[in-house]
């Protein structure tokens, strides 16, 4: 972990500020860490605010400034309170919608894993309204796809992300999700038949995570969840690989199920699925952040020196990735700098230059042509790209 010295090299008032209130909260530091900075280093709190907005961590840096009694200005204060209020209400929401809509399910033989959310922040978080989340996601077996997809158009969802049916079959193969919302409710339905894009590599699938599911209840809430080695993998899918360590949140996340289930997580199945799957470079950087940042260790083999750059990432103001996408010129210089291999570097472009051929939801959606044309979109789609990328 770095120490004090080492982080006002690195950081700015505002970003030691942080870091040493989530330290507090973890019980990697103590109090007098946070009162003598704020003491010694005049701090603007409208940065540490939007610094906070840009990482989902007001709510987070709520609970912690509250529960230790820092003395911060009241307006800020404030700010962050209403954040905090806002986010236990949503949720409190998503934990009884993600219950409602499992159980839906179960009774027709369905069964949906959840993973990050609400259920996250409840599983692993001293608070679990400190957590901040915007969608409900649900990890599905691509053979049931279509099933839960016309329930939820018969139940009054409206599609964000999909496809007309004709197509479905086409999208499951090549890309990930699709999206659904409830007019009226806050969350959105996220249903995932894969973790990645295939364009960003392999990851375990569906069969692999619902080996690891089991019974848990909250309050008045029952339901089946991933138990923490899986959980452990399922969010590393989206915070260390696909978006590769760029939110102070997912730091946090990571830090919080680690500390909590260190005695339970099974290290070596963590280990061997980074290797098999070609994400073990990902994955440390990762775990180093989370060591080097907050002070919570994840035992591994592996021995890397973060550079400034990459610590500095998690806390900048602006995220160093606006877009996962392979139109995206730091995408994918930063994806290729993390692969573990060079031949891991190749497979990765080759995959990316497939893609520039494959239409997307919004190809399909904005030709409305039959799928027997899918062909035609293939033609048209990097003419669609090149657009895309001269426009932004």
């Amino acid at each position: 972990m770095l120490d004090n010295r080492g982080l006002k090299e690195i950081y700015s008032n505002e970003q030691v500020f942080i870091i040493l209130l989530a330290r507090l909260q973890l019980g990697t530091c103590h109090l007098s860490a946070v009162t003598d900075h704020l003491q010694d280093a005049p701090v603007n709190w409208q940065l540490v605010f939007k610094l906070a907005q840009v990482h989902s961590i007001r709510a987070f840096l709520y609970s912690a400034i509250t529960t230790h009694g820092i003395e911060v200005p009241a307006q800020f204060l404030a700010s962050l309170k209403k954040r905090y209020q806002a986010t236990k209400l949503r949720n409190f929401e998503q934990i009884k919608a993600c219950t409602e809509l499992v159980g839906k399910f179960a009774e027709q033989g369905i069964t949906l894993i959840p993973y990050k959310g609400a259920l996250f922040a409840e599983g692993y978080y001293a608070d679990w309204a400190a957590r901040e989340s915007t969608d409900l996601d649900f990890l599905v077996d691509t053979v049931n796809v279509a099933t839960i997809e016309d329930w939820l158009i018969n139940n009054h969802y409206k599609g964000i992300t999909t496809v007309p049916r004709p197509f479905l079959g086409y999208y499951k193969e090549f890309f990930k999700d699709i999206v659904y919302h409830k007019p009226g409710t806050p969350s959105a339905v996220e249903l995932h038949w894969r973790l990645l894009d295939k364009f960003s590599g392999q990851y375990p699938a569906y069969r692999f995570f619902s080996a690891g599911l089991v019974p848990y209840r909250t309050g008045s809430f029952a339901i089946q969840k991933l138990a923490p080695t899986y959980d452990f993998l399922a969010v590393a899918s989206n915070h260390f690989v696909k978006d590769m360590s760029i939110k102070f949140k997912y730091l946090i996340d990571m830090a919080c199920l680690i500390q909590k289930e260190a005695a339970s997580l099974d290290t070596k199945l963590i280990l061997s699925t980074a290797k098999s799957y070609g994400f073990r470079k990902r994955l440390d950087i990762g775990l180093h952040l989370v060591n080097d940042i907050l002070g919570i260790n994840f035992t591994t083999d592996s021995k890397i020196y973060l550079s400034k750059d990459e610590l500095v990432a998690p806390l900048s103001v602006q995220l160093p990735l606006s877009r996962f996408y392979i139109n995206e010129l730091p995408f994918i210089k930063r994806s290729l700098q993390l692969q573990d291999s060079a031949w891991q570097k190749v497979k990765f472009m080759l995959r990316c230059m497939c893609y520039v051929f494959l239409p997307t939801y919004a190809d399909i959606n904005a030709a409305q042509l039959p799928v027997y044309l899918l062909p035609v979109l293939a033609v048209l789609r990097p003419f669609r790209l090149i657009y895309q990328a001269i426009r932004h």
